[in-house]
């Protein structure tokens, strides 16, 4: 004869749940773990996986790891440089967690690269923490789970740039505001100060300003005003500003107000009132960019935003309509229209979310200068949606027409036969007049993975035919996820060889013969070559300022663009000099030079050291797109008038 358990019911309609009492509390807590561990395992294969097994991209990651890393090598943990000159794009924070990393691991892509992977896990555990306090431990599963597979928040925990860190600070403040107002506490103020200070030292004023512009909506929208009118409000404020001011203050006198100057000046107001760098867009721009960066869960996504603000308007006052039904779980017959689906936690908890989700839309879509990781803090918001609705489905509980579910699986199935697609048209295999020179043939082993979600979508289908509604969803987020984690682990990989700050980098390491050198780039320059040089470059505007850099007495390096050096550069030159690599860059689709001024080796021919204005123009090889982006430069040596080309 059965023992019933004792248990306390916290009613939610969609997704009751019941806390044991007694010995089914340890069930409950183990239950828990479990889940965090899974979520952690999910996140980790996501982010850690080949992290540094790839050069730095151009721009955003070169500048910050290059930033950091001239900080850390001299010492200074206040002014920000790039170049070794004053860099006032970023606060500091991001920089001190890099040199961190660097202290312990060295100077690498993969300990410059290893912070953001690190807050990307954070803030997935977080969001299932959130998720638990507002919804069922289902509704957190999923939305802590589909997190990681969002492609622009995949992106952003493999990047050195700051975003990560936001959103992770953004995503604590919030969730300790959502967890202090619930139990109407007061001191959540503090930790809402200490957790917006770190994210103004991580992006500035929209660390503390959007946050709060959601917690005071959300006061005013749940009337509950009166729990910031307390001692603990000042508190916070405090709080705030030892976190966030001093260094503020201290770059402030250190720079003689130059970096402030240029960060809320240029990086603040002109970005908000002008498109800066060609940064613009509609007003729709943000809800689009968000479709394609939630992918591959943009068509739950739809649906999951259009449940959310039926289920609002739907408070108070049942009015039905067609298409999205409520219904019961155990008959499937249409809900009481008197019945409720969501406690007034659940209500209040996706009402925090709207103004979350909100907020940062309404602000960043008036801004004039827009990137779609201006509004990547609100991902874990959007997670957290999409987690409700798919428990509520999973239960039952809300009833979606069935060409509507067919339709977000044909999306995701389109959405894996266009990635194929555009992996085959990336690699050359199918032929494209665009990408003439341009293609990238190691991205062949990757044209698999469009089949991915296909046979995701296709095993979904079954299952939600079969009735087995959380296995359909455990079908699609195994898939995504494997299809996000694999191209976020090997496409970069993939694409390395195509890349050739790094490979500039090594050769004038391989070629230097002087303790001290010059490093120069003429008509091409990209951030990532002064990480992988270690030294200043200079980026030359004017053919005169070349020609003298190459004639200078000490060891000079020049990195010069094909066009540049034949029609501007070659014919004005004086002294001798050696090209000693040509690489292809596909990005501009051009041929890119490395010369150095010195004579020609001993096994250059005879008149290989004659300057070079006393020949006739270079022939160069004929770029086709069978020459891949990925080989570099041929073996042996080539002599070409007015000087020596070496090879490796």
């Amino acid at each position: 004869m059965g023992v019933r358990v004792p248990s306390l019911t916290l009613g939610t309609n969609n997704c009751t749940l019941a806390v044991p009492m007694g010995k089914d509390a340890t069930l409950l807590q183990t239950r828990a773990w479990w889940e965090i561990l899974a979520v952690v395992v999910a996140a980790s294969v996501c982010f850690f996986p080949n992290l540094g097994q790839h050069s730095l991209w151009d721009v955003d990651e070169a500048r910050n790891a290059e930033c950091a890393r001239e900080m850390w090598e001299a010492g200074d943990f206040l002014v920000p440089t790039f170049n070794f000159e004053l860099r006032t794009d970023k606060p500091v924070l991001s920089y001190w967690a890099m040199m961190l990393s660097f202290a312990c691991f060295g100077v690498s892509e993969w300990s410059a690269r290893l912070p953001s992977a690190l807050a990307a896990v954070g803030t997935v555990v977080l969001t299932w923490w959130l998720g638990r306090q507002i919804f069922c431990r289902w509704a957190a599963l999923w939305g802590a789970l589909l997190l990681p597979g969002a492609v622009l928040f995949n992106v952003l925990g493999h990047a050195v740039t700051p975003d990560a860190w936001l959103i992770l600070w953004t995503t604590a403040a919030l969730a300790c505001a959502w967890w202090g107002i619930h139990r109407r506490l007061t001191y959540w103020l503090v930790w809402f100060g200490v957790f917006t200070g770190l994210a103004t030292l991580t992006k500035g004023i929209v660390g503390i300003l959007l946050p709060m512009a959601v917690v005071g909506l959300f006061l005013i929208w749940e009337k509950r005003l009166y729990l910031v009118a307390s001692r603990w409000l000042f508190l916070g404020i405090v709080a705030f500003l030892v976190v966030a001011l001093p260094w503020y203050v201290a770059v402030g006198v250190a720079t003689k107000g130059d970096w402030l100057v240029g960060f809320f000046g240029r990086h603040h107001f002109e970005r908000f009132t002008t498109a800066l760098e060609g940064h613009s867009g509609g007003i729709w721009y943000h809800p689009a960019m968000l479709l394609v960066g939630f992918a591959p869960w943009s068509g739950w996504l739809i649906v999951a935003v259009g449940a959310l603000f039926r289920e609002l308007r739907r408070q108070g006052k049942w009015r039905r309509r067609s298409g999205l039904t409520f219904s019961d779980p155990e008959t499937g017959t249409a809900a009481d229209p008197t019945t409720e689906m969501l406690s007034e936690k659940e209500a209040s908890g996706l009402r925090f979310l709207v103004l979350w989700i909100a907020v940062w839309l309404v602000f960043f879509s008036c801004a004039q200068t827009k990137l779609p990781n201006y509004v990547a803090p609100i991902y874990p918001a959007l997670a957290l949606v999409c987690g409700w609705w798919l428990a509520a489905w999973a239960n039952y509980r809300v009833r979606v027409p069935d060409w509507l579910m067919g339709t977000t699986m044909l999306g995701l199935a389109l959405v894996g036969i266009a990635v194929s697609i555009g992996l085959m048209l990336a690699c050359g295999w199918i032929p494209c007049g665009m990408l003439l020179g341009r293609t990238i043939h190691d991205l062949a082993w990757l044209a698999w993975l469009g089949m991915v979600p296909v046979l995701a979508a296709a095993g979904s289908w079954y299952a939600w035919q079969a009735e087995k509604r959380r296995c359909a969803i455990a079908v699609v987020v195994a898939g995504g996820l494997l299809f996000v984690a694999t191209g976020a682990a090997f496409g970069p990989v993939l694409v390395d060889n195509a890349k050739i700050s790094h490979r500039l980098g090594r050769a004038i390491r391989e070629s230097q013969q002087e303790p001290e050198i010059r490093v120069a780039c003429y008509g091409w320059f990209e951030p990532s070559i002064v990480f992988y040089v270690g030294r200043p470059v200079a980026n030359l505007r004017q053919v005169q300022e070349a020609r003298k850099w190459l004639e200078h007495p000490l060891e000079s390096y020049l990195v010069v663009s094909q066009p540049w050096w034949e029609e501007r550069l070659r014919l004005r030159l004086h002294k001798p000099y050696t090209i000693l690599q040509r690489y292809w860059d596909f990005t501009r689709g051009r041929e890119i030079l490395l010369v150095v001024n010195r004579p020609p080796p001993a096994t250059a021919s005879a008149d290989s050291s004659q300057s070079s204005f006393h020949q006739q123009p270079i022939q160069l090889r004929q770029m086709v797109p069978a020459r891949d982006v990925g080989q570099g430069s041929s073996g042996g040596s080539e002599s070409f008038p007015g000087g020596s080309v070496a090879t490796q």
